[in-house]
């Protein structure tokens, strides 16, 4: 007698019943962890996006987003030093950052573990 599939099963043609696939899912981040820092091609970008619209008024957000990494890329790397320095400066905060909230994390977590032995 043929095997009968469920609702959410898959019949494949020599009567295997195939459970179906479940997706992963992702773990939620916390809102309270520090974010990390924006890179120095999207520091630029801040900086000349309004002086780009302007000379680009019909641009559309794409063609914007073409014309700045042509000029990012048009760069020396003397001019693109500034960017680069605040990016740096930035990610040495955020390590900062993440390595107290990481310690707030662990302390956290072992003042309930201790909680749970009790």
């Amino acid at each position: 007698m043929p095997k009968v599939a469920k609702k959410d099963q898959k019949v494949s043609k020599r009567a295997k019943v195939e459970e179906p696939k479940k997706r992963k899912r992702k773990a939620k981040k916390d809102p309270n962890a520090p974010k990390n820092p924006m890179s120095a091609y999207l520091l630029f970008c801040e900086e000349w996006r309004e002086k780009v619209k302007a000379q680009n008024p019909e641009a559309s957000f794409g063609e914007l987003g073409r014309l700045l990494g042509e000029q990012w890329r048009a760069y020396s790397d003397e001019k693109k030093a500034p960017y680069i320095a605040k990016h740096e400066k930035a990610k040495a905060k955020y390590q900062v950052e993440k390595a107290a909230y990481e310690a707030k994390k662990a302390a956290s977590s072992e003042d309930e573990d201790e909680d749970e032995s009790d």
